[in-house]
């Protein structure tokens, strides 16, 4: 599953040497082994990412921003929406909750 985490976000132009590319692969598969967690993000996803890291939950959440950041930037979110099956909301940004969450949905599949 960590093989088609990186291809895809290979494909979304984020790669390894973006700050929270780890953390980002590890709350996927978090949220793949159990959604519900989704629900408590900080709790049940940011802290056992950050407690493994040992590192605080708020690096956690700015470095999986950081994620978010350059996949928008390099053009990703074609990706995203071929992820989805469907057009992403008009003008806002995706919190990286949400991220975690389409990937996380569509590795379920």
């Amino acid at each position: 599953m960590v093989k088609k985490i990186q291809s895809i976000l290979y494909s979304a132009g984020v790669f390894q040497h973006y700050y929270g590319y780890n953390y980002f692969q590890q709350a996927v598969l978090l949220a793949v082994e159990n959604p519900e967690r989704l629900q408590s993000i900080r709790k049940e996803v940011y802290l056992p990412i950050a407690q493994e890291n040992h590192t605080t939950i708020a690096n956690v959440e700015r470095n999986l921003r950081t994620v978010r950041d350059a996949l928008i930037k390099n053009g990703g979110l074609e990706t995203l929406e071929s992820l989805m099956g469907c057009p992403l909301w008009c003008g806002k940004k995706p919190y990286p909750k949400d991220l975690i969450s389409i990937f996380a949905a569509y590795l379920s599949e």
